[in-house]
């Protein structure tokens, strides 16, 4: 170990270590961590319990109503592309970035993707129309083959994974990722197009194309959010000392402010649909706009972390960061089997709103439960976190120290 680390390592040994939940990477302990990138995860997968809850509970006319559409709007551009662009950043941060880890991690959450679909969808589905609560004529077009293979945000997260763990291997990230995201979006309506006429070709595909109906987020052109966030967050990890990592924010937000301007004069010259099937397959002017929101939004998230008096208040939102893939995979449990209690679609807005604060309490405690779904893709890693295994970022590499048993969970 070198001696100019050592007054790091020891600061390190005393901090408060944890792991990113989206990769499943042990990171830089607490006292290292980007609290922006923690507060604008823990607020992502709070979105997605809302708008998830809003469409499946509430009644269509909830989701145009003014607080409807500012549910919908927080639950698109600051949830899911935040939560991608973070996964990718993350790496930066991370000392199990090798590509067997990121690989592994990768199927993983492929295979939770599809376990999800048969708890959440598929058994909800059959035992409701076996029992007459609902009829396949309420939930269609949702068969139960539809929602067997169904693709979404888990499915892409792990393919994604899967790709930069290939990318990796040949590079860093840099110029020639953000390149080849910009060239995956702007193909993305032609590689969609692709058919081998044989289903052994073509559904290994669906999910990484998205030409099927119900593939809600496809490799393409999603792929762009964590190549991005990856080149984004080596930029903050190489930044030395708090003011420039600080500058980095600013900077990247500025950069966020052109690309919605350009975001919103590609819209003006090409007027694009605004519903959810058109931002699940993400337009040219899409991708600039919500690219641009995600920059701005990080930055934000960072000036309010770096706020002591705010920041030591929100330990709950830190909390769900800390565990995002348990509480992504219990809050669509309880929003699948508790249409077996508020209905398909029935709600009105006043209730639907106390169910969302509902949904979120219970997603909160019943994902305890199910934190094991971050270790499963290898034991080692797992058992480290739980250790509390203290690390210290240098701007080329992380070294790690001994376990130290201290408390993960800000909670």
């Amino acid at each position: 170990m070198q001696e100019p680390r050592a007054a790091a390592i020891v600061s390190a040994a005393s901090a408060d270590p944890s792991a990113d939940s989206i990769t499943g990477l042990a990171t830089v302990p607490a006292r290292e961590r980007v609290r922006g990138f923690d507060l604008a995860r823990g607020l992502a997968i709070l979105f997605m319990i809302w708008v998830h809850v809003l469409w499946h509970w509430g009644a269509p006319d909830t989701w145009v109503s003014p607080i409807g559409q500012a549910i919908s709007l927080l639950g698109g551009p600051t949830a899911a592309p935040v939560f991608m662009f973070l996964m990718g950043a993350s790496l930066a941060f991370s000392s199990r970035s090798g590509f067997a880890s990121l690989a592994r991690r990768g199927l993983f959450l492929v295979f939770l993707g599809y376990l999800l679909n048969v708890l959440r969808g598929v058994i909800p589905a059959i035992l409701g129309v076996q029992t007459g609560f609902i009829t396949a004529e309420q939930i269609a077009p949702f068969t139960p083959w539809w929602l067997l293979t169904t693709v979404d945000i888990h499915h892409m997260a792990g393919l994604s994974l899967i790709a930069i763990a290939a990318l990796r291997v040949r590079s860093r990230p840099g110029w020639a990722w953000l390149a080849l995201g910009g060239i995956i979006v702007l193909a993305a309506p032609w590689l969609r197009t692709i058919e081998f006429g044989t289903a052994l070709l073509d559904a290994p595909l669906t999910p990484v194309l998205g030409s099927a109906p119900n593939v809600y987020y496809s490799l393409v052109p999603w792929l762009v959010y964590p190549l991005a966030g990856a080149v984004f967050g080596r930029v903050v990890a190489g930044a030395a000392g708090a003011a420039a990592r600080t500058a980095v924010f600013r900077r990247g937000a500025l950069l966020g402010v052109g690309l919605l301007a350009a975001g919103g004069a590609l819209m003006a010259i090409d007027p694009p649909t605004f519903d959810v099937t058109t931002y699940w397959r993400e337009p040219v002017s899409y991708v600039v706009g919500i690219m641009g929101i995600v920059l701005v939004w990080v930055f934000l998230c960072d000036v309010v972390a770096r706020r002591p008096w705010i920041d030591r208040r929100l330990g709950i939102i830190y909390g769900w960061s800390g565990r995002v893939i348990p509480m992504y995979f219990t809050h669509w449990l309880i929003v699948g089997w508790g249409i077996g209690i508020v209905g398909f679609r029935d709600l009105a807005l006043g209730p639907v709103l106390v169910a969302m604060g509902v949904a979120v309490v219970v997603t909160a405690r019943l994902s305890h439960a199910t934190r094991w779904l971050e270790a499963l893709p290898w034991r080692r890693a797992g058992v480290a976190a739980r250790a509390g295994l203290a690390q210290v970022h240098a701007p080329e590499h992380v070294l790690e120290l001994e376990p130290q048993p201290v408390a993960i969970d800000p909670e």
